[in-house]
């Protein structure tokens, strides 16, 4: 007996063999690699965010400036300023992804309070098979690819940059791959797309974000047209007149009044003519130096609204108001 434990104390205390630490090293590398995988995917997601947003600002920017005939380099905008503008549009870039999200979770809480409902949604499957998946894909890429087709429309009818017409020709061709990606997937692996997205299967991913990010783009463009045009008419809340006076040794060869302030960088001011509704496709812009005005005065097109003034003065009120202790 005491040899038997003499022997357990040497095994246990005995080195491990190296051919015994690959048994070991894969469940270490496992817990390594599993945060770093995490801290990976996050970086990719925050680059492609801010990729994104930056992108869908410069489009907007370009499209804004551009409608009033002022050339956006010009400017000189600053990257964060940029990125800022898709806060214009953030609305409507979320409204795909926020409907899909909604609807997803409103099919599993139903299916998950009323079991006869995913019960039906068995029956349908199994009854009609290949051309019930269908539908359902369909269904889902549906708002993508009838925005696809809408982008078309709107190219062959209004004459559209080069840079929209070739976002439109590729989002064209993507709509048309995700179609048969979607067909392909319905008759042959039989699946859901929302399966295969979970999945994080690449080529339903890529074709989706490429898709929605074009889409975006040329809702973006469509949307800083729409603001510059209520700009350019006096509609815009921030609309502002302005009449400059000039400097004795320049030659005035502004229009005397009709000026519409767009912004002031760079040391000049950029005005361009007020338009009628609905306001021209070819406006004329002024770029004013700073050294070339004595002054210029500046009056809103429309009355300001108070109303959240006079909410913040109550605000202020309440706080600024003793109270008896």
């Amino acid at each position: 007996m005491i040899g038997s434990g003499s022997a357990a104390a040497t095994e246990r205390d005995a080195p491990v063999d190296d051919a015994d630490a690959p048994d070991v090293a894969p469940h270490g590398a496992i817990r390594v690699l599993g945060p770093a995988q995490r801290f990976i995917e996050a970086a990719v997601i925050a680059v492609a965010t801010s990729t994104g947003l930056y992108l869908v600002g410069s489009v907007y920017t370009d499209a804004y400036y551009g409608r009033m005939s002022i050339e956006v380099t010009s400017l000189d905008l600053s990257p964060p300023f940029i990125t800022l503008q898709s806060a214009h549009v953030l609305e409507s870039l979320l409204e795909y992804p926020s409907a899909l999200l909604f609807f997803y979770l409103l099919y599993r809480l139903l299916t998950s309070r009323i079991p006869r409902l995913r019960s039906w949604y068995d029956r349908a499957r199994q009854r009609f098979g290949r051309v019930f998946l269908l539908i359902v894909n369909l269904v889902i890429v549906s708002p993508l690819v009838f925005a696809a087709v809408q982008a078309g429309i709107d190219a062959g009818i209004s004459s559209t940059s080069s840079v929209l017409s070739e976002v439109t020709g590729l989002m064209a061709n993507l709509g048309s791959l995700l179609v048969f990606y979607v067909i392909w997937l319905s008759f042959g692996p039989r699946q859901v797309i929302i399966s295969q997205i979970r999945e994080r299967k690449l080529i339903p991913i890529v074709l989706l974000f490429a898709l929605y990010m074009l889409d975006a783009l040329i809702a973006t463009a469509n949307g800083a047209a729409a603001d510059a045009e209520l700009l350019l008419t006096g509609e815009a809340d921030s609309s502002i007149e302005v009449v400059f006076t000039r400097t004795e040794e320049v030659r005035d060869t502004l229009p005397s009044s009709g000026l519409l302030l767009v912004t002031a960088r760079n040391g000049n001011y950029y005005v361009v003519e007020r338009q009628p509704s609905p306001p021209s496709g070819r406006p004329v812009a002024y770029v004013v130096p700073f050294d070339s005005v004595d002054s210029a005065r500046t009056q809103r097109v429309n009355e300001a609204d108070l109303a959240l003034d006079d909410l913040v003065d109550e605000i202020m009120d309440e706080f600024a108001t003793p109270t008896a202790p």
